[in-house]
């Protein structure tokens, strides 16, 4: 079912009182939506190709995915793969939305191998066509949806996602949120055959081949910080690591940092911090990586080790900081953005007192690390483009196949 891009931001947000008022006028809303024929359901089964243009470092890329529903699987027991942990928000609001309207309005974000461009290849005749919907997005970018419905061709789609393990990219809480109601369905119809809709979940899917796949990075701001852990946090810095001040412009701040932190890719990692001096970002990098490695009290793989969101979470944010170890402290010290300037903006306005930025997580170190069975930090990935809710719309009582 797809619903115009437009009507999705017509949804309720949430009101004081009774907490499943605005669920409900989700659910009477969307009622109306098909009753007056507004959204219409597709009559025939198919895979929604989706296309989007965006802008990166003034160049134009194309991303490449197609929607489609997947039987919800255990972590790992199947081939379902999270690839980070996920900050302690309630799945109340997810599953009081699902039990309202019986409706997924937004996909879980998975990611697959396919160096072979198998579903590139089986989607090329569909691309000459005209989009099915295609809109402008806030940013710029462009988006396309196209249905394919050709049997011979969704069944090669199954097939090769059948043999390959998918990794979710953006959307734990949502997979979780559909993993849990799936469960308590479950015990309460044990007579269920297995291919009822709770046994389903929307999803994206994206080739990790996919040269418009991107992984942006999510930067860190600190509040709450003492005078005593500022000064520990200097001297900490100054003994163990190289310092240099950044000459980041503010007008091209975004770039400029990319480009400084850039130069610690593949060898030393490199982080910025700003707040320590008024107006500076100072760039630190180890003196010696390996002291600092041997000093991670994370358990794990060399891959998971070495990530530089590892290091700055273990060494500094926890051991110098002590701060954001604890699930309850993230919410209360710790938040996230993947925006250099927003995060120096939080900083000179006092909403937060230290912005540490860095560089982003790279594909391979991705899926090597949910390949071991681990998980990164939590906000280690920030994968570009994000999807837009509403192209196509998901009732549960259509996830199960014809």
């Amino acid at each position: 079912m797809k619903i115009p891009s437009d009507l999705s931001r017509s949804l309720p947000r949430e009101v004081e009182g009774d907490s499943w008022i605005p669920y409900q006028q989700v659910r009477e809303r969307l009622g109306g939506w098909l009753s007056d024929k507004i959204i219409q359901p597709d009559l025939e089964p198919a895979i929604y190709v989706y296309r989007i243009f965006y802008r990166e470092d003034g160049r134009e890329k194309e991303n490449l995915g197609f929607f489609a529903l997947g039987k919800l699987e255990e972590y790992l027991s199947r081939g379902v793969a999270p690839h980070e942990n996920i900050l302690p928000l309630p799945r109340e609001g997810r599953l009081k939305l699902r039990l309202a309207t019986q409706a997924d309005f937004g996909p879980v974000y998975m990611v697959y191998s396919d160096k072979e461009k198998i579903f590139e290849r089986l989607a090329k005749p569909v691309l000459n066509l005209p989009p099915l919907a295609a809109s402008r997005g806030l940013a710029g970018e462009r988006h396309q949806l196209w249905a394919l419905t050709d049997e011979a061709a969704v069944g090669q789609v199954a097939a090769l996602l059948a043999s390959r393990p998918v990794l979710i990219a953006d959307g734990h809480h949502r997979y979780e949120t559909a993993l849990a109601y799936r469960n308590e369905q479950r015990a309460a119809h044990p007579e269920a055959s297995g291919e009822e809709g709770f046994n389903y979940v929307f999803m994206s899917l994206t080739s990790l081949s996919d040269p418009g796949l991107l992984i942006l990075p999510i930067h860190r701001l600190v509040r709450g910080v003492s005078q005593e852990q500022t000064e520990v946090l200097k001297r900490q810095l100054a003994a163990e690591w190289e310092l240099e001040s950044s000459k980041a412009s503010v007008s091209t701040l975004e770039l400029d940092v990319r480009q400084a932190l850039s130069q610690g890719r593949g060898d030393t990692p490199r982080f910025g911090v700003y707040g320590l001096e008024p107006g500076k970002l100072l760039l630190f990098r180890p003196r010696s990586l390996s002291d600092l490695q041997s000093r991670l009290s994370v358990a794990g793989s060399a891959a998971l080790r070495s990530l530089d969101v590892t290091l700055l979470h273990e060494i500094v944010l926890h051991g110098y900081l002590a701060v954001g170890r604890e699930a309850h402290q993230v919410e209360a010290a710790l938040a996230f953005t993947h925006s250099a300037q927003e995060a120096v903006q939080h900083v000179d306005t006092g909403e937060y007192q230290l912005a540490f930025l860095v560089n982003p997580t790279r594909v391979e170190q991705v899926v090597t690390v949910a390949d071991a069975g681990e998980k990164m930090p939590q906000k280690s990935t920030f994968f570009y483009p994000k999807l837009p809710v509403g192209l196509v719309l998901s009732p549960l009582e259509s996830h199960s196949p014809p």
